[in-house]
């Protein structure tokens, strides 16, 4: 990356400085990880001073929790689409597995930093508990498939975990772009394994 211009900084509006750190941050810590990942490593790749990063990030952890939250609602706004409420659950559900697939191929980076760091540590507890109450739309439609009978009788907690872990399998097959298997038949089965 070209070498930090204090310069170029005059024309840069504040919005645009923000998405240069999220984006500068999102590549290295999916890259390096977030411990080996210094701030001024991220200033850098971002071609913004430390100073600035700091003004928009207090510290590390402040950027990945801002990072996460920004992550996880993009890819929640997509997943729930535009669908009328009064669909049928599996409707519902399949759409969004669609769509989520589709985003995290198209977003290759941001899919793999929610899989690295749902479970960390270095998110707050506050922003998780934020990132839930976000998609609580989502524990409802799975709670009302488990009542309706189209998912097992199993705790929602258990088909968010094991619905995640199949699309991002499918995610990851669909990525190595294999000849034997066409993208819509690993998409097809895969969902297949869902209501399993």
């Amino acid at each position: 990356m070209a070498q930090y211009d204090s310069s170029d900084q005059k024309n840069v509006s504040g919005s645009d400085k923000r998405e240069r750190i999220l984006k500068a941050a999102l590549h290295l810590f999916t890259t390096l990880g977030f411990h080996a990942t210094p701030t001024s490593q991220i200033s850098k790749e971002a071609q913004i001073s430390t100073g600035t990063l700091f003004h928009y990030f207090p510290d590390k952890n402040t950027l990945i929790d801002e990072l996460y939250l920004t992550i996880k609602k993009e890819m929640g706004d997509v997943v729930r689409g535009t669908d009328d409420a009064s669909l049928p659950v599996k409707t519902l559900l399949e759409r969004g597995f669609i769509r989520y697939i589709h985003w995290a191929i198209e977003n290759p980076e941001k899919a793999r930093f929610l899989m690295q760091f749902h479970h960390s540590p270095n998110i707050s507890e506050r922003v998780q508990s934020q990132a839930f109450d976000e998609f609580r739309w989502m524990y409802d439609i799975y709670a009302r498939a488990i009542k309706e009978g189209v998912l097992t009788d199993h705790p929602v907690h258990y088909h968010l975990v094991m619905t995640q872990q199949i699309l991002n399998g499918i995610v990851e097959l669909l990525s190595i772009k294999d000849d034997e298997i066409h993208s819509d038949e690993i998409i097809s089965a895969g969902i297949t394994k869902i209501w399993k």
